[in-house]
């Protein structure tokens, strides 16, 4: 009660100060840190996003394209990346971004006591592992590899690794601490009230990299064009609702039973967006039961995605039973494959696997912007209707990860942040489970092509390898991909532009009347 009473007290006092024309966003929880890729979680990389950025990023598609720099090119063995940088890159203190900034960044982030998130991507031993880092003059750098990466440049634009952004040395303190973060992004760092706010200011200076007028993921057209965001610290949906339909907040992640509400509602707008995330079942391929891969196909096939999808996303989502996002540059014909939805072919092929009627667990949370819980309901009512004897225990959501991470479960219905290159997608699910019992499967063929993908740089040949793999998933049936992720927000209608991304709020090229 008191958290709510503090929440709806901060509200009030944001309702007086509306005519600064920030950009108020609600987020269910505070910041970690700020500082870039450590100490961090979902909620903190959207803030840092704001105010950092590394030498390339994401496009929409889910390409790398340059950001800090203004081009780049790998040499033929596949072991060195230059750089060539922006001249007009300024950090937030007016100093010019120059290589040896790009230097020192890396070698503090390659030091642990940095304690960066992503060190062990980029240490030996790492999927791409950096040798040397040097700048061969003033808007040049050089990037060395121990071995080939065709991930290397998507891993340096993750969100986990704090985009592996660039920040002045006058960020960090002579004993090594983060003073403030000091980046090149459209805003800058202001002022964090822990538990309340953190608000960030208007770079005026800012530059957009080389655009079509455009927002494109994390590069395009990023115009700061409010004065300000405020990210108000409010864990209580309903709050969050309130302030919606007040307009003391701007914009804010809702839940997707709120859809009509919202559409009804003359002085708000409704934004849906798709992102990279997956909601699936998670099954264990090690059970006694569901080892068996005529059971696991079985249960594929008893599932009518397209009406289990429709219902659990209000209607916003798209069944997808790929690895791969819809919105990829990978997504082609083969992605587009799944198991027909056929009753009687699933009996049969239950009855061929020595089905007897044993119990099957779904393991639930009832998160409410995720679709686990209902999800699990309309799966079970179909799975029964093959024979199988289907239960669902629900657990709050970090019993369900441990159990996730422990590999004691049967089924979990689970949603997966985004990963845009598709390789690092497969890495949650993929690979040895003596190792990791949190993997959900450890063909050895597709562990082999998981790492071909993380090698292999050309388009052409790496769409060959997610195809193969999406095929010998259909026949595995390790786990059941229903659909993306899609983010509910909504917003007053003074609100002009697109103010999420890939379950972030992202609020350069967004404005408020």
């Amino acid at each position: 009660m008191k958290k709510l009473l503090l929440a709806g007290t901060a509200l009030l006092a944001l309702a007086n100060v509306a005519a600064a024309r920030d950009i108020t966003v609600a987020q269910s929880s505070d910041l970690r840190s700020n500082n870039p890729g450590v100490n961090r979680d979902g909620n903190t990389d959207g803030v840092i996003l704001h105010i950092v950025e590394g030498l390339v990023g994401y496009n929409n598609a889910g390409e790398v394209k340059p950001l800090l720099a203004k081009s780049f090119e790998t040499s033929a063995d596949g072991l060195t990346y230059t750089f060539k940088l922006r001249t007009d890159v300024k950090f937030h203190n007016g100093k010019l971004l120059t290589a040896d900034d790009v230097v020192w960044n890396w070698t503090r982030y390659l030091k642990p006591e940095t304690k960066w998130t992503c060190l062990s991507d980029f240490a030996a031993g790492g999927a791409a592992h950096v040798t040397g880092v040097k700048a061969v003059d003033a808007s040049t750098v050089e990037i060395k590899l121990e071995k080939p990466s065709a991930v290397f440049l998507g891993l340096m634009s993750r969100p986990e690794c704090g985009y592996t952004g660039m920040i002045s040395p006058d960020s960090i303190a002579a004993d090594g601490s983060l003073i403030k973060p000091i980046g090149t992004g459209p805003f800058m760092w202001d002022e964090w009230k822990k538990g309340e706010y953190i608000h960030l200011k208007k770079f005026a200076d800012y530059l957009s990299p080389a655009n079509d007028g455009k927002p494109d993921g994390m590069v395009g057209s990023k115009r700061p064009l409010a004065d300000g965001i405020k990210f108000m610290v409010i864990p209580d949906p309903s709050t969050v609702k309130a302030g919606l339909e007040s307009g003391v907040l701007d914009t804010a992640e809702l839940s997707p039973d709120l859809i009509p509400e919202i559409k009804s509602n003359p002085k708000m707008q409704l934004i849906v967006a798709r992102n990279n995330g997956k909601n699936l079942f998670y099954i264990q391929t090690r059970d006694k039961l569901l080892g068996k891969p005529g059971v696991r196909r079985a249960m594929a096939m008893a599932l009518d995605l397209d009406e289990l999808v429709g219902a659990a996303s209000n209607g916003t989502g798209e069944a997808n039973g790929s690895m791969v996002s819809q919105d990829s540059v990978y997504f082609d014909a083969t992605q587009k494959k799944r198991l027909p939805y056929d009753l009687e072919a699933a009996k049969k092929e239950l009855a061929a696997a020595g089905y007897k009627g044993e119990p099957i667990s779904i393991i639930a949370n009832k998160r409410g912007n995720v679709p686990s819980f209902p999800v699990a309901v309309m799966a079970q009512a179909m799975l029964q209707q093959i024979g199988l004897n289907v239960q669902i225990e629900v657990l709050d959501y970090a019993t369900q990860v441990d159990r996730r991470r422990s590999g004691n479960y049967q089924i979990i219905s689970q949603s997966v942040a985004p990963r845009l290159d598709p390789a690092l997608m497969y890495s949650f699910y993929v690979g040895d489970k003596d190792k990791n019992a949190s993997l959900m499967w450890d063909d050895p063929k597709a562990v082999e092509l998981m790492k071909a993908a993380y090698v292999e740089a050309d388009q052409s040949k790496r769409q060959k390898i997610f195809d193969e793999f999406h095929d010998l998933m259909l026949k595995d049936m390790p786990g059941i991909f229903l659909y993306d992720m899609v983010d509910v927000w909504g917003a007053t209608k003074k609100l002009k532009g697109q103010p999420v991304w890939q379950s972030n709020a992202r609020l350069w090229e967004v404005s408020v009347d």
